[in-house]
């Protein structure tokens, strides 16, 4: 066992010293004030057996720099308050850095309050996700407050089904629409599959669908109000799944209002999914998606995770509308960047997986 004395002016200034010098896996033996500040104890390199023996011995030669008059017994019986203060001192340390308490435990890393901040999330989750994180660990105890808060579907897109993806200007929409199609291609064939678009206004956007629906050997219709819709929906009635691409403009264009107004007149046959990237600012979001917040929506996919990890704003405002999530994007590849909900690997990819957590603390820890 490597055992060193480190000392300060203050705490955290010595546990910096220790993870500079030992690196995270130094485990604290004892702790001290001093005139001018504070002394710790720390150690790498450490069996089990030399671990007790040090929590044991150490305490006398830092009191009294000799062998306690009592013996043995009485040794053991003042060693064990020690034991303690540096059980509790070697759990804060290790809450502080976001590693496991030990080098082999399975026990999930925790996050403090400004921890879940830099993951985005500022307002109604906050006090929820605080404390399940202390409970349960960071992935395990925020995975349960969001599927508690916003919730996902099992199914989404069923057996069969018209599927409509909304949402704000560069959201992903038509490379969303060509994943999931693309899916139900693989699985059940072309002639499951046809694409409809009324994004008739951005630039080569039915020229980007296309090229989609040419790759996968399905039709495409392009929709330019509610009469082409009906007549499209006719046309291929025999098809297992349509999926529509829309278009994206400001929340203030009327074009936006009136495209979602004969998009709902399908009512009840039309599942409407709204992309949202994980990268929306906590300001913009009211405003980015209110006209879509009043539109009956199915469900939420949420785009760009592999750009925004930090993602807890959208977030709270699924939770907020009490709209269930039921995919995940992450990238540009078609089929394969597209995912049907899993809380932990969200939680993975905004950076809760082990390795990432301790390095996400440590940065907190040298900030604070």
């Amino acid at each position: 066992m490597k055992m060193r004395r480190f000392q300060g002016s203050n705490t955290r200034e010595v546990l910096g010293q220790i993870r500079q010098t030992l690196g995270p896996d130094a485990v604290i033996l004892s702790n001290r004030n001093l005139a001018e500040g504070v002394e710790i104890v720390a150690a790498i390199d450490f069996d089990e057996a030399e671990l007790t023996a040090s929590s044991l011995a150490w305490p006398q030669v830092l009191e009294k720099n000799e062998e306690p008059a009592g013996g043995k017994g009485e040794a053991e019986m003042k060693a064990e308050p020690i034991r303690q203060e540096l059980q509790a001192l070697r759990a804060l340390v290790e809450k502080r850095w976001g590693r496991q308490q030990g080098a082999n435990s399975e026990e999930e890393p925790r996050l403090d309050q400004q921890g879940i901040k830099n993951l985005g999330f500022h307002s109604t989750l906050l006090p929820q996700l605080e404390s399940a994180t202390l409970e349960f660990g960071a992935r395990d105890g925020m995975a349960r407050v969001l599927e508690a808060q916003i919730g996902s579907l099992a199914d989404p897109l069923g057996d069969t089904g018209i599927i409509a993806v909304l949402g704000p200007t560069g959201a992903g929409k038509t490379t969303s629409v060509a994943k999931l199609a693309a899916q139900q291609v693989l699985r059940y064939g072309p002639e499951s599959v046809a694409l409809f678009t009324s994004d008739t206004y951005r630039i080569a956007g039915v020229e980007q669908l296309n090229i989609y629906a040419k790759i996968l050997g399905v039709p495409v219709e392009v929709l330019r109000g509610p009469q082409d819709l009906l007549s499209a929906l006719q046309k291929h009635q025999q098809r297992r799944w349509i999926f529509i691409d829309t278009m994206g403009l400001s929340p203030r264009d009327e074009r936006l209002n009136e495209q979602l107004q004969w998009l709902d007149a399908l009512g009840e046959s039309l599942r409407r999914f709204l992309l949202l990237p994980a990268s929306l600012a906590e300001q913009s979001l009211d405003q980015v998606l209110q006209p879509y917040a009043k539109f009956s929506l199915t469900a939420a996919i949420l785009s760009k995770v592999d750009e925004a990890p930090a993602c807890g704003a959208v977030l709270e405002w699924l939770a907020a509308k009490k709209l269930p999530l039921a995919y995940l994007s992450d990238g540009q590849k078609v089929p394969e960047d597209i995912h049907a909900l899993d809380w932990k690997c969200l939680l993975d990819a905004m950076g809760l997986h082990t390795p990432a957590l301790a390095a996400v603390a440590d940065s907190r820890y040298h900030e604070a």
